[in-house]
């Protein structure tokens, strides 16, 4: 939109707004008529559900009706085998339930069976022995009248499943056995097609039943009622993990939406028929379900395209009549701008842009006072002010007497995290985030004091050292009035950092020197005393020890400050570095062996020549090679390793000595530093300076050196020099 103007965007905003709530109550509405839809449809598959189930329970009823018919008139004495024959023939014949009944001995064979169109070919030629076992424990006890319904069977793969239903017999001569009809999958099939259609205007497909393993049980589709496949975890069943998340033996209805078999959203419910030990899914596809909504939200789409682009056909001629009077202004402000104050609005029009236009003629007048008035000097003297300000390398901000900043720098703003252009004219108090920093602006406004000195420690975004500023807040007066507090602040973090290492500095060589010197003077005046000749060679001894000690710490703190400032005379020649590693390694290998410690080296036979200082690489690498000896337990194992790589070579060595802990290793290559975290790095002496001084000495090389560590695994120093 941005080559429209003002008018245009605001009627085009108001249109759009309109269109967009709307749009969304309309949205709303489908997306309660969708809930309406979709319990409605639920309410509508339990109905069917349970009607089908009663057909089905019927259908059950009147099998086992006519299993205990046949099984009286089996046992009916005074009726002929051909009469008795004839007799469950024709019960048969009437049943519109049951097609074939059969006749099975007392370990479950098939013997005979009364059936009509060969549906005797659908009853099993086995019964399950745990149906044969049961009807054997109910013989003698008051169920044994009572049909007995069986889990589904299903023979083969490619046959239909069947459920048995069976009951025993006793005939008059004392013979025994059983009698059973079987509910078939392609009867079953066949019932819930035609429920389906009758419930569903003709569609076939809305019923299946499943037993209780969640095979199909019956379906419309045959070929995927004899695939005999599973749907634990599909269709309607997706969250069930376990067949004892559904009851078969008990009723149980539930009701979702998923994504069917076909992969389509469908919308179903099953419920559980306990006689059959099976359930019915009544389902249908979500979009069939919902598709009144689907049209209504169609409508509401086509709807909106048609009124926005009425909307907006309006919006624009409502703009163009908007926008002539706003041109109008824009035109007297260019003129302004251009310093030409003659130019004037009519101001006949009776609305509120005539009330605007007088405005901008006053407007106009009041600047062309001013213009007498040498306006263009001050302005130019402020910018200049102004200028010097906002490009001061310190913090500057100046805030009115009404609390609202005039000006404040990018540097002060940078400091505290503000938007400087955002910040002025407006209040101190809400725009600056610093609690202290605005105590001490107030203060100066409420307090007496002209002058008042603050400081202040900053986490700047981005840094990870603190930074540090200091300055003065002033009241700046004029005739016994407050014209403005100004603020000035300077960083002086490198400042306070300097005299912090200073102190530090100080502490620790006073330190460093005091023990060897309380060690002489303590000898020295043992010795004045008068003293034995052993004892006075032994305590000389010791004064030698502890003077060449005070020596060497002044002497490494010298070479340190020497290569610092560039002092030190450093040879350049070329030489191999696995020369000047083999040469230490040989000659402090006896350190080594007096602690039992093992040395392995992985160094090529031959390396490229590097440029430098071979006698000062070689300290590098002694001080790291009788540190890992030093601060390791005995009968431990060294590693010192080479790799040459294609613009520098490598050299580490690596112990498993005590280790160093992560605050530690910040501050481990400045001077008089020790890791001293473990009480065993204590025991031993040290003045600090050895990892600042070879590290000067591997910086000045172009080098670069650092350190891995673990508490009580042990460390891995390295330096890295280039060819």
């Amino acid at each position: 939109m941005r080559g429209f103007n003002f008018a245009t965007k605001f009627a085009f905003i108001l249109s759009a707004t309109a269109l967009v709530s709307v749009g969304i109550i309309g949205y709303w509405l489908s997306s309660i008529s969708l809930d309406e839809l979709s319990q409605n449809a639920r309410n509508f598959y339990d109905v069917v559900a349970h009607d089908v189930k009663s057909r089905l329970e019927e259908k059950t009823n009147n099998t086992a009706i006519l299993l205990k018919g046949a099984r009286e008139v089996f046992a009916n004495t005074e009726l002929t085998n051909q009469s008795a024959f004839s007799f469950i023939s024709s019960s048969l014949e009437r049943s519109a339930d049951v097609s074939a009944l059969g006749v099975y001995d007392l370990e479950g064979n098939f013997v005979d069976a009364f059936a009509a169109n060969n549906a005797q070919d659908y009853l099993p030629r086995k019964l399950p022995q745990e149906l044969v076992d049961s009807l054997q424990v109910m013989r003698d006890t008051k169920d044994s009248t009572k049909p007995l319904i069986w889990h589904t069977m299903r023979t083969s793969e490619g046959q239909a499943p069947v459920i048995p239903i069976a009951i025993g017999y006793k005939r008059g001569d004392g013979t025994r056995g059983i009698l059973s009809c079987a509910l078939t999958g392609q009867e079953l099939s066949t019932f819930i097609t035609r429920a389906s259609k009758e419930s569903f205007a003709g569609k076939e497909d809305r019923m299946y039943i499943v037993d209780d393993s969640l095979r199909l049980l019956a379906s419309y589709d045959e070929k995927s009622l004899r695939k005999q496949e599973s749907l634990l975890g599909k269709g309607i069943f997706k969250e069930v993990v376990s067949l004892s998340q559904v009851s078969f033996s008990r009723d149980a209805v539930a009701s979702k939406e998923y994504k069917g078999l076909g992969g389509e959203q469908m919308v179903g419910t099953y419920i559980s028929i306990p006689d059959l030990q099976s359930a019915l899914v009544i389902e249908q596809p979500a979009s069939y379900v919902y598709r009144s909504v689907n049209e209504m939200r169609k409508s509401i789409f086509f709807s909106l395209i048609a009124v926005g682009t009425a909307a907006i056909v309006i919006s624009f001629a409502v703009a163009r009549q908007i926008s002539r009077p706003i041109n109008q202004l824009l035109e007297a402000s260019e003129r302004i701008a251009e310093q030409d104050f003659d130019y004037r609005l009519d101001e006949s029009r009776s609305d509120e842009f005539g009330i605007l236009f007088q405005s901008s003629n006053r407007v106009a007048g009041e600047l062309a006072r001013y213009q007498q008035m040498n306006l263009n000097k001050i302005v130019g003297t402020r910018n200049k002010l102004e200028s010097v300000v906002r490009q001061a390398s310190d913090g500057f901000i100046v805030i009115e007497p009404n609390r609202s900043i005039f000006v404040m720098n990018d540097v002060f703003a940078h400091w505290f995290g503000v938007d400087a252009i955002y910040a002025e004219g407006r209040s101190f108090l809400d725009v600056l985030p610093d609690y202290e920093l605005k105590k001490n602006i107030m203060d100066t406004f409420t307090g007496e004091a002209t002058h008042i000195p603050v400081q202040f420690t900053l986490q700047l975004v981005g840094e990870a050292d603190e930074t540090v500023v200091k300055g003065t807040f002033v009241r700046v007066m004029n005739d016994n009035a407050l014209t403005a507090v100004m603020g000035v602040l300077r960083d002086v973090t490198r400042e306070v950092a300097v005299d912090r290492m200073k102190t530090e500095l100080v502490s620790i060589v006073a330190h460093e020197l005091r023990s060897p010197l309380n060690t002489i003077r303590g000898f020295s005046d043992l010795i004045g005393k008068g003293l034995e000749e052993d004892e006075t060679k032994e305590f000389a001894s010791i004064i030698t020890s502890e003077a060449d000690r005070l020596n060497a710490v002044i002497t490494k703190f010298l070479d340190i400050n020497r290569i610092e400032a560039g002092r030190t005379d450093m040879r350049k020649v070329p030489f191999r570095i696995h020369e000047t590693v083999n040469n230490v390694v040989k000659v402090n290998m006896p350190l080594a062996e007096e602690k039992n410690m093992t040395v392995e080296m992985e160094i090529p036979n031959a390396t490229t020549p590097i440029i430098g200082d071979p006698d000062l690489i070689g300290q590098v690498f002694l001080n790291l090679f009788t540190n890992a000896i030093k601060y390791s337990e005995p009968n431990k194992t060294i590693r010192v390793e080479i790799v040459e790589g294609a613009t520098d070579m490598r050299v580490s060595v690596s112990d498993e000595g005590y280790g160093i802990s992560e605050s530690a290793k910040e501050k481990l290559f400045t001077k008089f530093f020790r890791a001293t975290d473990d009480e065993r790095v204590r025991q031993h002496v040290g003045t600090g300076l050895g990892l600042a001084f070879i590290k000067e000495i591997v910086e000045k090389h172009n080098g670069e050196m650092g350190v891995d560590s673990q508490i009580n695994v042990g460390s891995t120093f390295w330096f890295v020099l280039p060819k």
